[in-house]
């Protein structure tokens, strides 16, 4: 919590078995005063703007990150400004990731490719660097999640990390252009793919049809299922059904729905029908769900 003559507000945070911190700000500056802050260690963070734009100074760069942006940040033997946005509310999530993880997983993503982009070769001697991007559905959605999880006193640890997870994964993947390109696809066919399925995201309680997700994206109708499904190892239906059932899952946890309600949010009309497949993925019925879960606040938008 910020000094009262600073400002008001809330931080949470939290560190996961593999080492990763997780921290959420929700605070109202009151003075304009830089916050000044330096290490002679490495650092890996995957940061979200979600209100009050941010801007640090790093080694006289600086680095803006407005709302609806996030960015992957790389800092060794550093010292920083933190500009805040007064008198806006800052809004943001980042997870601090452990160089050795982030080394990891850039050896386990990057060896099929045969590239190489460790923490090391990534600054190739420099301070800092930031790779930029926006924040799609998919992740906005699991960054909703994480912040409501802080807010819930039957937050599941394991769960919480898992989705810290699936953001590096997603971020890295897309950042550094490791989507295995199967045979038969080009580079354009890969960045069109992805478009179909952030289509996919954004769109899931009244999807195009297949027909339409072609010409939308620029593809025929083969190259676009037979690519999906090479690409991301799930058909366009059974990717889109798992979207809709994890929302569903995100709706029920945070007691944002009943059954019926979460049914329909994502497309559902058959309430029957809905409960099949979510007993199908998770093994257990979305009321048994509604009944196990009663978090303490329920009112987080953005």
């Amino acid at each position: 919590m910020p000094r009262p003559e600073v400002g008001t507000g809330s931080i949470y945070r939290i560190a996961t078995y593999s080492g990763i911190e997780i921290v959420y700000y929700d605070i109202r500056y009151h003075v304009a005063s830089p916050f000044v802050f330096a290490s002679n260690g490495r650092m890996v963070e995957l940061q979200f703007a979600l209100s009050g734009q941010r801007q640090v100074m790093v080694s006289d760069q600086l680095h803006e990150l407005p709302v609806g942006k996030g960015a992957l940040a790389f800092m060794q033997n550093f010292k920083a400004r933190f500009y805040p946005p007064v008198p806006e509310r800052y809004v943001s999530l980042s997870l601090g990731i452990p160089v050795t993880l982030f080394d990891y997983a850039a050896n386990q993503l990057a060896t099929s490719l045969n590239r190489q982009f460790e923490f090391n070769r990534v600054l190739d001697g420099k301070p800092s660097r930031a790779y930029y991007f926006d924040i799609d559905v998919r992740s906005m959605a699991v960054v909703k999640q994480l912040i409501s999880d802080f807010r819930n006193d039957n937050r599941s640890p394991l769960m919480m990390e898992a989705s810290a997870l699936e953001l590096l994964n997603r971020h890295m993947i897309q950042l550094f252009d490791l989507t295995p390109r199967p045979r038969g696809l080009s580079k354009d066919d890969l960045q069109k793919l992805h478009r179909v399925k952030q289509v996919l995201e954004s769109g899931m309680a009244d999807p195009p049809s297949l027909q339409a997700l072609a010409k939308m994206a620029g593809l025929n109708d083969f190259k676009l299922k037979s690519g999906f499904k090479a690409c991301f190892g799930l058909t366009v239906f059974e990717y889109l059904r798992h979207i809709r059932l994890d929302y569903a899952m995100k709706l029920l946890r945070n007691g944002e729905a009943n059954v019926t309600e979460a049914a329909m949010a994502v497309g559902y009309s058959n309430v029957s029908a809905f409960s099949e497949q979510f007993f199908r993925r998770y093994g257990v019925k979305p009321s048994e769900i509604k009944n196990n879960y009663n978090p303490f606040d329920r009112n987080i938008s953005f």
